[in-house]
């Protein structure tokens, strides 16, 4: 029998892989966290902080409200059967964070779903409806501070160090 030896992986390889690792990773923990703070806030835990309010609670954690609110969301979402914790951690914590808002009745479309296994973050955005800037829309231009008005650039106007 012949024994099959697979290439070393390159620098780039390996940093790519590790990246990846990494974000799955995070994907659990911030589904981990969200359930967490689901939990402390529906039980009262945080007023064992010593904090005023849950609102609180969350900042004193150093991160914000809305953040928070946010994984909760997720959280019960799963808890709700919206979707499983495997399809949250595929699609990634960003993309469930952009559904929330079209969950109704507990239920969540198929085809958004699919929408969001298969596209990227910003496509997705897109297809939601959110209002996105072509980079070839924009252009630079200078706001006077005198009065306000914007003059287009054009090349060579500006020199840059």
């Amino acid at each position: 029998m012949q024994e099959i030896v697979a290439p070393p992986l390159s620098k780039a390889e390996e940093n790519c892989l590790t990246i990846a690792g990494l974000v799955k990773k995070l994907h659990y923990d911030f589904l981990e966290l969200g359930g967490l703070l689901l939990e402390n806030q529906t039980q009262g835990f945080w007023g064992a902080s010593g904090a005023e309010s849950f609102k609180d609670f969350v900042q004193q954690l150093g991160v914000s409200y809305d953040w928070a609110t946010r994984m909760m969301g997720v959280a019960k979402a799963v808890v709700e059967a919206v979707w499983t914790k495997e399809e949250v951690l595929g699609i990634g914590i960003a993309k469930a964070c952009l559904l929330l808002p079209r969950i109704k009745d507990g239920q969540l479309p198929n085809d958004l779903k699919l929408l969001a296994e298969n596209c990227t973050f910003n496509d997705l955005r897109k297809e939601l409806g959110h209002n996105l800037t072509d980079p070839e829309d924009s252009g630079e231009y200078l706001l006077c501070p005198r009065c306000g008005v914007e003059i287009d650039l054009k090349p060579g106007m500006v020199k840059r160090r």
